[in-house]
């Protein structure tokens, strides 16, 4: 028998009340979304299990949630055109913007998500094993710390929403063994800000990203490697 709302207590209704919330949020965010269906699963199953986290603990402000399927799809915009590419480092990783879309999208790309606030790390270690994205790590440390003792082998290194623009690139140059892109999501202010040249910039509709070729940093070669098997001691 159907139960009437007027029968229902008002903890099931707050409950039933923030259910369809997160349902609309996560429709939002898979709207227009240019992604094959297995691709959209994985990252509608990303948004729902962010929402669902967050009921309980504190890893994306709540009061953001408007803004997140613009978030989502700048995210997305920057995965499709990470298509070919083996491998990413995302620093700063937050509660996986962009790492864990990039991942939902490229399953087989291996993904660095360095993040130092461990409530952040477990809830990507969860999503990550909820989705089955075998090549996806979440490394909980400072950066800073990190880049003293170990490098990553990557291909393209993004930043969202770190560290200002002209800080991001010695960080990243730190992180790598070899030559790598770097792509970060700007906005259009930022372009003006900076005076960056349309050389400089990439751009998917209404998505900007800057992006540079990056040497590493001296002394990278006598460091650690990371691989997706030494992660767990790095955490």
């Amino acid at each position: 028998m159907a139960v009437s709302p007027a029968r229902l207590s008002p903890s099931t209704l707050a409950c039933t009340a923030t259910d369809a919330e997160h349902t609309a949020i996560v429709e939002r965010c898979l709207a227009g979304a240019p992604l094959p269906r297995a691709a959209a699963a994985r990252l509608g199953s990303y948004v729902a299990l962010l929402l669902a986290y967050n009921e309980r603990t504190n890893v994306y402000s709540k009061s953001a949630y408007e803004k997140l399927p613009f978030h989502v799809h700048d995210s997305i915009a920057l995965a499709l055109q990470l298509e070919g590419r083996g491998a990413l480092l995302d620093i700063g990783s937050g509660s996986g913007l962009p790492s864990m879309i990039v991942a939902c999208v490229h399953p087989e790309m291996r993904v660095y998500a360095v993040e130092s606030k461990s409530r952040k790390t477990r809830f990507l270690q969860h999503a990550a094993r909820k989705i089955g994205l075998s090549h996806y790590r979440a490394i909980t440390c400072n950066v800073h710390e990190l880049s003293r003792s170990w490098v990553f082998d990557v291909d393209v290194v993004s930043a969202k929403a770190f560290k200002p623009l002209l800080e991001v690139e010695p960080i990243a140059r730190r992180c790598i063994i070899s030559q790598a892109q770097l792509m970060v999501p700007i906005s259009s202010a930022q372009v003006a800000e900076f005076s960056l040249t349309e050389q400089q910039l990439v751009r998917s509709g209404e998505f900007i990203y800057y992006s540079q070729r990056i040497e590493p940093s001296h002394g990278s070669a006598q460091r650690k490697l990371v691989t997706i098997a030494d992660c767990p001691e790095l955490r």
